[in-house]
């Protein structure tokens, strides 16, 4: 597995990671997995954007900018 992470900002940060077995066959199989996905709920490191790529339990690749922070949720 690489990764990568790197600050953006006092708020924000990224990540990368590429060629990480998710989980063993006997776990399940994720054959194909595409997402493109963006989330502005407010709650925990909210917002962010990420997209991943996952073949038959492998991820190819995953890509997060996000908040750092924990976000206290008022009730």
């Amino acid at each position: 597995m690489l990764c990568f992470g790197l600050k953006l900002s006092k708020k924000y940060a990224l990540e990368l990671n590429l060629f990480h077995l998710i989980r063993s066959f006997s776990d399940g199989v994720d054959w194909f997995v595409f997402e493109v996905k963006s989330d502005w709920y407010k709650g925990d490191h909210n917002p962010q954007f990420g997209i991943q790529w996952i073949v038959l339990n492998f991820e190819i690749f995953e890509f997060r900018i996000y908040n750092m922070h924990h976000t206290e949720i008022p009730e």
